[in-house]
């Protein structure tokens, strides 16, 4: 994707970039060990809500020519931009969209643990080597009636035992820490569970935090923002994703 993002016209301006306080470091913790948004700290101060275009480099880059099909695979995978929604603002370096190999998604997943105390840090690293990420697709979107904002992460791994059970421990995880709310259900999804995040006093930001897993791939959500989130939108979002995984990357 380009380093530049096309000029938003001047009356659209104040819809489409907005200031918003960085989520505080306590979240993000949590949403390491969750999953939620795995490695991503939501940095959304001056957040750009432009759509990216990807384009090639140089000659030099014949080996991610060579691994685009399996890029454009996946990208498939993520939902395409629903009715009421544009693109959101970027997922740290990436934009609103990206597709990154196994071994980087690898690293940041280990990255998103630094803050863990050193045990639980490598509990964490050796299930993400377990995983055996093969790559990892992110997309960004924004309401256009609201400021909600959601993240998307598709997790494509070879061990679907081992993304079960780090599914399963995110979810047990929010349970104990008895702060977090039970979101809504995932219609049609048993294996998809939502939590709500108490509303930060400081930054006053609505966060609420899903994971699921669907064949060969473990799905996280994060939603957010500044006023109160509508949950039942998130859950459609997410039941849109699962179903449209199933279809192989097909429309629902």
């Amino acid at each position: 994707m380009s380093d530049q993002s096309p000029q938003p016209e001047e009356a659209s301006q104040p819809r489409r970039r907005r200031r918003w306080p960085a989520v505080t470091v306590a979240c993000a913790v949590v949403l390491a060990v969750a999953g939620g948004a795995g490695f991503t700290v939501l940095k959304v101060n001056d957040a750009d809500r432009t759509v990216r275009t990807k384009v090639w480099g140089s000659p030099e880059q014949d080996k991610q020519r060579a691994a685009g099909s399996a890029d454009e695979d996946l990208m498939k995978r993520l939902l395409p931009m629903p009715d009421d929604y544009g693109p959101g603002p970027d997922i740290d370096e990436f934009g609103n969209e990206k597709v990154i190999t196994g071994k980087e998604a690898t690293a940041r997943f280990k990255k998103s643990a630094d803050n863990l105390p050193s045990r639980q840090r490598d509990a964490r690293h050796r299930s993400i080597d377990k995983l055996k990420l093969k790559g990892l697709a992110v997309r960004s979107y924004s309401a256009e009636s609201s400021d909600l904002v959601i993240e998307t992460q598709l997790a494509e791994i070879q061990n679907r035992q081992a993304g079960r059970n780090i599914k399963a421990f995110q979810s047990e995880f929010l349970r104990a820490l008895g702060v977090f709310t039970k979101g809504p259900k995932i219609k049609g999804h048993r294996n998809a569970d939502c939590f709500r995040a108490p509303r930060d006093k400081e930054t006053k930001l609505d966060l609420l935090i899903c994971s699921a897993y669907q064949d060969d791939l473990l799905v996280s959500v994060t939603a957010y923002g500044p006023t109160s989130i509508d949950s039942g939108a998130v859950a459609d979002l997410l039941a849109q994703q699962l179903d449209h995984i199933s279809s192989r990357g097909e429309l629902v």
